[in-house]
């Protein structure tokens, strides 16, 4: 199977999952990122591999996460660590009948999250220029059909950025690559300590993909009230343990 290459490939590849307009969208939300960079890095992948790495595994991400949850309109999503925009504005192009959440610490990135929505209409797209354990803490906590984080940290900390933002029923889709067991071993005090269960592991198609799957965590019971511990403790004292090296994929910064 050739792997997917350019906009065209992405057309067909989503023509079931991409909103009419959507393409188009994140071509254009592509010319921005470029335009962007001079202003500071917005992702280190080459624009060669944009279209497969950026665009095609953010809809893929949608496209299965969205098998667990369904999505009506108005339902509310949030994306964690959002950089240029993968996966969470991204989404939002292919989603606009929903409420999306991009939730940016850096200031720089959130600005340009903020115009790039702008520019491409994305009037469903509300940007948090805050740290996840404080979006954890906020009008958001508990609130969110559907929480993303793509490249942000090793599993057992990304939940916990994550699990507090969830609502009660609701899923978080996580992308790991080939550490994923090694991450999950070490997350299952963390899966168990933050109200969640495992639903399923899911591969990405590998026209996207070979390597890159998708860890679905249902969100069974509320979090602690402890949880988000304050700002970069999750990072140093991870729950269950010392931090390990974090087998993270598709990173953008």
């Amino acid at each position: 199977m050739e792997k997917l290459a350019d906009w065209d490939d992405l057309a067909r590849l989503f023509a079931a999952e991409a909103a009419e307009g959507t393409i188009d969208r994140l071509r254009r939300h592509w010319s921005l990122v470029e335009a962007g960079e001079q202003a500071g890095r917005l992702t280190a992948v080459e624009a060669v591999e944009a279209v497969r790495r950026q665009y095609g595994e953010s809809l893929e991400l949608l496209r299965i996460a969205e098998g667990a949850v369904g999505g009506e309109p108005g339902f509310r999503y949030a994306d964690i660590g959002t950089g240029g925009g993968w996966p969470g504005l991204v989404v939002a192009c292919a989603r606009p009948g929903w409420e999306v959440h991009l939730v940016e610490p850096l200031q720089k990135r959130a600005r340009f999250l903020e115009a790039a929505a702008r520019e491409l209409g994305c009037t469903n797209v509300t940007v948090h220029a805050l740290r996840a354990e404080e979006a954890g803490r906020g009008p958001l906590r508990e609130a969110c059909g559907l929480v993303t984080a793509r490249a942000v940290a090793e599993l057992r900390v990304v939940l916990e950025y994550a699990a507090p933002l969830a609502a009660v029923g609701g899923v978080i889709a996580l992308p790991k690559g080939s550490r994923l067991e090694e991450e999950l071993a070490a997350a299952e005090a963390a899966v168990a300590e933050l109200g969640c269960e495992l639903d399923a592991i899911l591969p990405m198609r590998p026209e996207v993909s070979e390597t890159v799957r998708v860890a679905l965590f249902r969100k069974r019971a509320a979090c602690p009230a402890r949880y988000p511990r304050r700002a970069g403790v999750p990072e140093r004292r991870p729950i269950g343990g010392p931090v390990r090296r974090a087998g993270v994929i598709g990173a953008d910064c």
